[in-house]
């Protein structure tokens, strides 16, 4: 009896000891994997929080859970096959094969990642990280980039520089109320005129803050892409030729139905209207955009200066260079050296022609002429006190500036007026162009660069339209949008008034996290989500998370789960 009872206790320990050392390989061997795992492809820095100049959220972190299977280990212990019409229910065969870890999922709570992983739970591990979050309504995307994901934006600029890793939160300059009325109004006018697409940037005047910023396009050409400037350049060279004393503020000039600069037959100018002004003062240059008057200025710059002169003076003005915004991806603008130029090109440039600005470097040199001819440096950072520079004289910039308010009243602008509203500014027309084509027929940017209000700016601005189908004067169509945007801005006091204000958007699932649970369910009722549909789970009074992510598209049918904690 003792040789049984000491046969089948040796038999008990042994199994035990067994298991113990199963276990102790079994986990160790999943233990070392995974440390790789964690070293390796988890991302769980926590970055600075990006917010508006009202504190409203752009960019922020968000705790998620990810699942992390380890199909290597799985293969090891030979259960793969067994699993694999699981995997399959999520991944296609070529999407696991030599594949060592694959992600199951990210998830709100662990215990919803781990119900979801189920009999998987063995090969698995489940790890806190931070996600970030965007609110990429009205193209913000196309401004903030995201850090890791894409090469252009706000986001991989402060990464690159170290401040998206050393502060808790950088506010920027964006005022999100401008940004959707820009977005909403610039939108309007691209579907309403078939266009291909368009820009909005809005600049604080004295400052330098970048308030608004709108990109109607696959990629943001504000900072990344170059126009030709048209007769937005003519109000900053009518100032640089007042400074130098080659003009005077009383010259007068005739405007006939054509004009040859060169006095050969290789570059003729005529208006754009189809005939002459008659004789006309600096004035009536810009406010009825004189092509044969500005081109008669430019050659009285060359009696008296060289290409190189002009080129510097252009380079001075901001052009050819980046403006050093905080946006990575900015590129220089087409700025061609003197050594390359021909007899026409100083008279193109005069037009407008023959250079590429980016809408970034138009709106800041425009500024200058707002800004009693200082120049400041476009900025995204809400706190950061940028440098200015003269490039033109109180004077001259003072002059111009008046002059540019009859645009809007008498001139190419006048549909931009509106009772209240003094605005002031210059119409471009830019016919576009391609490599190696040229200009094409019947192809143009349409654009209107201005400030407001016209004695006393406090913002300054540049809209773009680009090939529009119906109107294409930047007159008719671009200039009436920055009319439209600042009526509506200045309209919404309300706004202003109330930095705490939190807006909804219909289709836009909004952030609910903290709300209480009456406040979040009343808020999915007026977006039109069906009470049946709004799952509340816990037995809290305050939203701690959510299952649909906040900014992304919200339709009636979806079902959504608040979940709460005591």
């Amino acid at each position: 009896m003792d040789l049984k009872l000491k046969l089948i206790s040796f038999l008990l320990i042994s199994g035990y000891i067994f298991l113990l050392i199963v276990t102790f390989i079994y986990n160790n061997s999943l233990e070392s994997d995974f440390r790789e795992l964690s070293s390796s492809l988890l991302e769980n820095n926590k970055y600075a929080t990006l917010v508006d100049s009202k504190g409203h959220f752009i960019v922020s972190n968000q705790q998620k859970y990810e699942a992390w299977i380890d199909l290597e280990y799985m293969k090891r212990r030979g259960k793969y096959d067994e699993n694999k019409y699981i995997l399959n229910r999520k991944f296609g065969d070529e999407e696991l094969q030599n594949k060592k870890f694959i992600k199951w999922g990210s998830y709100n709570s662990y215990e919803e990642a781990y119900l979801s992983l189920g009999v998987l739970n063995k090969f698995s591990r489940i790890y806190p990280v931070t996600e970030r979050l965007y609110n990429e309504l009205f193209t913000l995307g196309q401004v903030t980039g995201k850090f890791g994901k894409t090469v252009y934006g706000i986001e991989p600029f402060l990464f690159e520089s170290g401040a998206l890793q050393n502060n808790e939160e950088i506010i920027l300059s964006i005022d999100l109320k401008m940004q959707q009325i820009a977005y909403e109004e610039l939108m309007k006018t691209v579907i309403e005129e078939s266009a291909e697409g368009g820009i909005v940037i809005i600049m604080e005047t004295s400052t330098g803050k970048i308030r608004a910023s709108v990109s109607i396009y696959p990629w943001n050409i504000g900072y990344m892409g170059y126009i030709e400037p048209g007769s937005t350049l003519k109000p900053l060279l009518v100032a640089l030729a007042i400074d130098e004393n080659i003009i005077t503020p009383n010259d007068r000039y005739y405007s006939g139905y054509e004009y040859y600069p060169t006095g050969k037959n290789n570059f003729r100018v005529t208006e754009s209207q189809g005939y002459g002004f008659g004789e006309i003062g600096l004035k009536e240059t810009l406010v009825y955009s004189s092509n044969v008057a500005i081109t008669k200025i430019m050659k009285q710059v060359l009696e008296e200066f060289s290409n190189v002169w002009l080129y510097e003076k252009l380079l001075n003005l901001g052009f050819g260079n980046k403006t050093g915004i905080e946006f990575k991806g900015e590129i220089n603008g087409v700025l061609p050296s003197p050594n390359n130029w021909y007899e026409i090109t100083p008279y193109q440039i005069a037009l407008g022609q023959g250079i590429g600005v980016t809408p970034i470097q138009l709106v800041a040199s425009f500024n200058a002429l707002a800004n009693n001819g200082k120049y400041v440096s476009p900025t995204f950072l809400e706190k950061k006190e940028v440098k200015s520079k003269q490039i033109f004289s109180e004077t001259s910039s003072n002059l111009v500036k008046d002059w540019l308010a009859y645009t809007v009243i008498n001139g190419t602008a006048r549909k931009a007026y509106k009772e209240g509203l003094k605005l002031a500014g210059k119409t471009g027309t830019a016919q576009k162009a391609q490599s190696g084509i040229g200009y094409v027929e019947g192809s143009y940017y349409s654009l209107f660069s201005g400030f407001i209000p016209a004695t006393n700016p406090q913002y300054t601005a540049l809209v773009i339209i680009d090939n529009p189908q119906k109107e294409y004067y930047g007159g008719e169509v671009a200039a009436p949008i920055l009319t439209n945007i600042f009526y509506r801005y200045y309209k919404d006091s309300e706004y202003v008034d109330n930095k705490n204000k939190i807006v909804f958007y219909e289709g836009i699932m909004p952030d609910l996290t903290d709300f209480s649970v009456v406040e979040a369910v009343n808020v999915l009722l007026n977006l039109g989500i069906d009470s049946k549909n709004i799952i509340i789970t816990g037995n809290g009074d305050r939203i701690i998370t959510q299952s649909k992510d906040p900014f992304t598209s919200l339709k009636e049918s979806d079902i959504i789960y608040l979940h709460t904690l005591k």
